[in-house]
């Protein structure tokens, strides 16, 4: 198959350069919001039954949706990622797979070409012997027409 044949993923020229990145922002946003909810999980604990009603509770709850929410979207990255670079590995096979047959087939072809150059030669060769041999033919033949008719 020619190299221009090769299927894309859809959506792969975003997903090519923004990957790496969106992974590393992830990491470092689950790092960040694990960190502040700690903080924030100590002051829930210390104010007590109170936390419940109160609006920090709120602010607590909507902390942790946001933290699984990150996880989440993290953790999407990363499996849309690993499908990707598996994509790469895929086609980087299957395009040196290609490489090596064309190859192949180069060298068989030219092989065959030096072949079918020599035949042609040769069978050059033997048309110039036999013109070369129906011309003496000839000329035998209008010697002989020659004598007979002198006779």
């Amino acid at each position: 198959p020619a190299l221009s044949t090769i299927p894309r993923p859809p959506g792969s020229a975003a997903r090519n350069r923004a990957a790496p990145r969106a992974a590393q922002r992830s990491a470092a946003m689950k790092s960040s919001c694990a960190a502040l909810l700690c903080i924030l999980g100590a002051l829930a604990t210390a104010a007590g039954d109170e936390a419940v009603s109160n609006p920090l509770s709120k602010v607590l709850d909507l902390m942790s949706d946001l933290a699984a929410k990150v996880t989440k979207e993290g953790e999407a990255e990363a499996k849309a990622y690993k499908e990707y670079f598996d994509w790469c590995d895929d086609v980087s096979k299957n395009t040196n797979f290609a490489i090596e047959t064309a190859t192949a087939q180069k060298e068989k072809l030219e092989a065959k070409i030096a072949e079918l150059t020599s035949s042609s030669e040769v069978c050059t060769s033997k048309i110039e012997d036999l013109a070369a041999a129906i011309s003496q033919a000839e000329t035998e033949l209008k010697n002989a027409t020659l004598i007979r008719e002198k006779e």
